[in-house]
């Protein structure tokens, strides 16, 4: 008897996976088969892959970091090779390339004895947590070591040292390059700006971005690195525009991510020069040093406005550095183009900060509102020693309109009622168009805030020359005689009166008569030159035989 074959349903028969794997193809979807709870409900994008760990890296060594012009702009024509071979048909190769982001890193690594920093921790027990990607306090992360190697590599900077300063966005550390001359090295000092990749104790960027033109892209709030790149670029295009204006400021020389490179402000043996706030100006000198100092700071937000078309956004005496009677504009990551949509609120608040450390200085300043004109003014002189002497002008204006001992006081309430008052950028922002209208009519129209955005012969009172002289509005009355009446009337009816209609269907008979005469003796005298039509007939004839 031959033994039969088992059937599925037998308890004897051997037990088969209701689902098929085969190595490097996953489950075979062919066949009809169930797949593990525990699989099912896994999300593709859930799952782990190589390349987290390593593209960390990847950014760092993209040759993006020179793609601004001379003017601090996007070079269009780099922009476009570096993304030529987006638009062809060339194919990612399947090779595993991480190898070569290794290979750098370990190349650049041997620049570690070079970056010595008195606070840095050497070592991190914590891998991959949030104090390894940021850079808080004196702690730089492996990204920004790794950029810090791409640059002494490169020859940008050969050291770097000690932290000059710590902000609230940024650290400033000092830097030197080494330049060979022929037999000897020479030396120069460089300062490198870190900006912190933990944006949590700097939450208010975004009023600074949105609304300009040059970053119109946005920021992206839930990604730290791109909104920190963002904001670094912005610093070097808006130093590079104020250095070529020929304001005094560190000279951008290199951005790379979230790491800038500039020109160091200090003396020789690497001291930084002292804010603004910590300067040491002897007392017999204090009085005339800070006015004139007072006087240069007017003078550099004019030309911040007007040339540069800038504002600084956050300037006071701890953005601003002093060496040898001359002031130093820094930290202008936050600066904004004049046409941005709070431009002139942050203005005003510049103003106010400036001018309240100089006034506890002894200095007598002007009102908020006299400098505000006067640096929104289109018309006016930017440079020296013209800017002076305009400034000047308005302490001589102040001394003449001071009448009497409380004019320090009254001074405190304009500036006051100016810092509290609503200032529209364009005229569709005026919301009380009447009040203002009659303002003008009252021949105040440069009290407004907004004077600057309308037409002079608006704003200005009007002259004698200029007033219209009309019967009521003249206030000498009316006239007693009735032919002045008359004639005035008259003369008054005759500015309505239509001209001469102009076209041939309105000239006059003699006048046509004329005009067809000197056209009948015109078409005479041309018609004698003519030439005879069978000569001209003889003439083609023989012509066009000579030519077959």
């Amino acid at each position: 008897m031959e033994p039969t074959a088992a059937s599925p349903a037998s308890p004897a028969a051997p037990h088969e996976p209701p689902h098929v794997y085969r190595n490097n193809d996953g489950y075979d979807a062919s066949v009809e088969q169930e797949i593990p709870r525990t699989l099912a409900t896994t999300h593709p994008t859930s799952i782990p892959t190589a390349d987290d760990d390593d593209s960390d890296f990847d950014d760092i060594f993209d040759d993006d970091d020179s793609l601004l012009g001379p003017d601090g702009e996007p070079d269009l024509a780099r922009n476009y090779n570096r993304q030529k071979p987006l638009h062809t048909n060339l194919q990612k190769p399947t090779a595993n390339t991480t190898h070569n982001v290794d290979d750098q890193i370990s190349a650049l690594s041997r620049h570690a004895a070079k970056i010595r920093l008195d606070d840095v921790k050497d070592t991190q027990t914590r891998d991959k947590d949030k104090a390894d990607r940021a850079t808080n306090e004196q702690v730089l992360d492996q990204r920004t070591r790794m950029i810090l190697y791409q640059m002494i590599n490169r020859g940008v900077v050969s050291e770097v040292h000690g932290a000059i300063s710590t902000g609230k966005e940024a650290n400033v550390y000092g830097a030197v390059a080494t330049a060979d001359d022929g037999d000897q090295q020479t030396q120069t000092h460089r300062a490198v700006k870190v900006y912190k990749t933990a944006i949590l104790s700097f939450k208010d960027r975004e009023r600074y971005i949105t609304g300009e033109h040059r970053f119109k892209a946005g920021a992206d709030k839930g990604n730290s690195r791109k909104m920190v790149k963002l904001w670094a670029e912005k610093e070097f295009r808006n130093l590079r525009r104020i250095h070529t204006a020929g304001i005094a400021c560190p000279e951008p020389i290199q951005l790379k991510l979230h790491v800038l490179v500039m020109d160091f402000l200090g003396d020789k043996r690497g001291w930084a020069y002292p804010r603004l706030r910590d300067a040491n100006i002897p007392a017999e000198e204090a009085e005339q040093t800070w006015s004139n100092l007072y006087v240069q700071l007017l003078g550099i937000m004019r030309r911040l406005y007007q040339v540069c078309k800038l504002v600084h956004a956050d300037l006071s005496e701890y953005n601003i550095l002093y060496h040898n009677q001359q002031l130093y504009i820094i930290d202008v990551s936050q600066s904004v183009e004049h046409d941005h949509p709070r431009s002139l609120e942050f203005l005003r608040m510049d103003i106010k900060n400036t001018g309240d450390f100089f006034r506890r200085q002894g200095v007598n300043t002007l009102a908020d509102r006299v400098v505000f004109d006067f640096i929104i003014a289109p018309k006016g002189p930017v440079e020296e020693p013209s800017l002076r002497e305009a400034i000047d002008e308005l302490y001589t204006s102040q001394e003449a309109a001071a009448g009497d001992d409380n004019d320090a006081a009254r001074q405190e309430v304009d500036n006051e009622v100016f810092r509290q008052q609503y200032i529209p950028q364009t005229l569709e922002q005026v919301y009380d168009i009447e009040k203002d209208a009659e303002t003008i009519g009252h021949g105040e129209g440069d009290k407004l805030v907004y004077r600057n955005l309308l037409a002079d012969q608006v704003v200005l009172p009007k002259t004698a020359d200029d007033k219209v002289s009309e019967g009521d509005e003249s206030g000498e009355g009316a006239a007693i005689d009735s032919d002045d009446d008359s004639e005035t009337d008259s003369g008054d009816e005759s500015r309505f009166e239509k001209g001469t209609p102009r076209g041939k269907r309105f000239e006059d008979k003699d006048d046509k008569k004329a005009r067809k005469q000197a056209t009948k003796e015109a078409k005479s005298e041309k018609r004698k030159e003519k030439m005879p039509k069978h000569l001209k007939k003889r003439l083609v004839a023989t012509t066009s035989r000579k030519k077959h």
